[in-house]
């Protein structure tokens, strides 16, 4: 029996949606102004590169944005399973130091935050994916409050989430 429970992950804030539908709407715009400054600009532009502009780049971002709606952690005695958007990640909990898990603030601990990008998702109120921390370790992370994050050390690196209820979070992690 695995008893498996689920955790939500903290929602990705105003800022990082704000600056996701910038995102999209950037070749809407793109194309609006060179189109008012010169709509023979566009003889020129192959008719592939206007449907990548409308319809597959946005496409690929709002999957990804769809993907970050409903994020889980799911914690049981087969070990913590990640699940935002492109990410579907599993540790085993043997893998996972539990002694060290804590909740951590990385504005005072910043050899935690993550400093560049290795793949996924980074913008203004949401680091998601593989990152190098300032430590130069790899972590996975998810994180959209840097005042309230569960760290979780493995043996594969870091895993730095925030969650909506750490503290039961690490209550249920202990008492595995």
């Amino acid at each position: 029996m695995n008893n498996r429970k689920d955790f939500a992950l903290s929602p990705v804030g105003a800022n990082a949606k704000l600056f996701f539908a910038g995102l999209i709407l950037l070749p809407v715009i793109l194309i609006a102004v060179i189109w008012w400054n010169d709509p023979s600009e566009f003889s020129d532009i192959p008719l592939w590169a206007l449907g990548l502009m409308f319809g597959i780049g946005p496409a690929v971002l709002v999957a990804a944005a769809m993907g970050v709606r409903n994020p889980q952690a799911g914690l049981g005695m087969d070990g913590l399973s990640l699940k935002v958007s492109f990410i579907d990640k599993r540790w085993a909990l043997n893998d996972i130091d539990r002694v060290n898990a804590a909740l951590v603030n990385l504005e005072s601990r910043q050899e935690l935050r993550p400093k560049w990008k290795l793949w996924g998702a980074a913008m203004p109120g949401l680091s998601s994916g593989l990152f190098k921390l300032y430590d130069g370790r790899k972590a996975h992370v998810y994180i959209t409050d840097r005042s309230k994050v569960v760290y979780l050390p493995t043996q594969s690196g870091p895993v730095l989430l925030s969650l909506e209820r750490p503290r039961e979070f690490l209550d249920a992690l202990q008492a595995l």
